[in-house]
C-alpha cells in the first residue's frame, strides 16, 4: 500500500503561476513580434514614387552618400531639358535622369557623343 502525503492531488491539479522573469520574457517576445508585424505592414503598404505623368524620381549615388530626387510639373521639365545633366561628371546619374524623363513623357535632349 502506497501512502501519499495530504494534499498531493491538489498540487498536481493546480496550475503553477508564472514567475516575474517568465512574464517579462513573454512580454518581450510579444512586443518584438508586434514591432515586426508593424514593420511588415508598413513595408507592404507604402508606395514608392515612380517616374510617370510628368513627374520624375531619380536616385543619385555619390561618393559622400546618396539622395532621391523627385520633381513634378515645370520643375521636372526644367531638370530634364537643362544641358548640364548631360555633361554631369556622374554619368550614371545622367543616364538615370534621362531614363526617368522618358518614363515621365518629358523631352530629353540628345546626349553628346562620348569619345
Amino acid at each position: 500500500m502506497l501512502i501519499l502525503p495530504p494534499g498531493h492531488g491538489l498540487k498536481v491539479t493546480q496550475r503553477r503561476g508564472l514567475s516575474r522573469r517568465e512574464r517579462w520574457l513573454i512580454g518581450s517576445v510579444l512586443g518584438l513580434l508586434a514591432v515586426i508585424c508593424v514593420a511588415v505592414v508598413v513595408a507592404f503598404t507604402s508606395v514608392q514614387k515612380q517616374s510617370r505623368n510628368g513627374c520624375i524620381d531619380v536616385s543619385a549615388a555619390t561618393v559622400i552618400g546618396g539622395s532621391e530626387l523627385y520633381r513634378c510639373g515645370q520643375a521636372a521639365r526644367d531638370l530634364c531639358t537643362q544641358p548640364s545633366g548631360q555633361r554631369s561628371s556622374n554619368v550614371a546619374f545622367a543616364r538615370a535622369l534621362a531614363e526617368a524623363c522618358r518614363k515621365a513623357g518629358l523631352p530629353v535632349p540628345a546626349a553628346p557623343a562620348i569619345g
